[in-house]
Formats: structure tokens, sequence, C-alpha cells
């Protein structure tokens, strides 16, 4: 598994969590409902979208700090959008937010399109629960207020 942008040395037991809520996307219900589980365990409040529009409305409609989108999601009623679109219009609605994107085929030319999204990591899976809750709460201890420029 690859966690960019992350630095390894950051334990689960290291940062005090936030409550701040977690938006997990993601079309295939395993993925999704071990991601969320695993965030749980972690003591995250967390909500699950299955796909793109859902997820745009639960994004406008809810309170997050934190993204976990599947870059691969497929098409939603004739409409092509990827995970990355669907992390710009999440942070349109939270601007202070943080997003993890995960994908199950890992290109170098993620690493930048991530980058350039600013408190964005990604993560290849399979995706270990103890480094997805290390990174969760390292994020959310990192929290940016929303009228507070990103860096």
């Amino acid at each position: 598994m690859r966690a960019e942008g992350f630095g390894s040395a950051v334990r689960e037991t290291d940062v005090p969590v936030r409550p701040t809520g977690i938006l997990v996307v993601d079309a295939y219900s395993h993925s999704r409902e071990g991601l969320s589980a695993s965030l749980r365990v972690g003591g995250h409040s967390v909500d699950t979208a299955a796909g793109i529009w859902e997820a745009v409305q639960k994004a406008k409609d809810g309170r997050f700090g934190l993204a976990i989108i599947d870059l691969d999601l497929p098409p939603a009623q004739g409409v092509v959008m990827s995970g990355l679109d669907l992390a710009r219009i999440f942070r349109a609605f939270h601007p202070g937010s943080a997003l993890i994107l995960v994908t199950a085929e890992w290109r170098p030319e993620l690493s930048l399109q991530v980058e350039a999204l600013h408190r964005a990591h990604l993560m290849e899976k399979p995706i270990h629960p103890g480094q997805l809750r290390a990174l969760a709460k390292a994020l959310q201890a990192e929290e940016v207020a929303p009228d507070r420029p990103m860096a």
C-alpha cells in the first residue's frame, strides 16, 4: 500500500481525534463499509455515499472535515465524473477539508494530480485499517478553518 504525502512515523495513538465528520465515497459496498467500519472503530463519525450524486448531496448538506473518495467511480446516469472531479466539488462545499483519495490502479501521474489539490493524500488499495485511522487522525488534527487559506 502506498500512502503518499504522509510520513509513516505517525502512529494511531500519537494524534488526538477531533469530532469531525468523515464522508466515505465508494461504489462498492464492501469497500465503503470496510473503510467506514475501520474509521468508526477509531472513534470517528462516518457517513457514506455509494455514488457521485449521493456524495454531492451529502457534501452539500453535511459537515465534514475529511472525505475519502475512490478515484475510480463509475458514471452516474450517463455523466462521467472522476473521483478527482468529486474531490473538487467536495472541496467547494468544505474549503478547509482534507481529502484521502483511494485507487486500486495507482499510476505515477495520480500523485501530481492529488498533490495539486492541497491537503490531499493518495492511498492504494488494499488499505490497511490502522494506517487509514492514523492518517485520518493526523489530518483532523491539522484541520484548517473554513475561512483560513489553505497552504
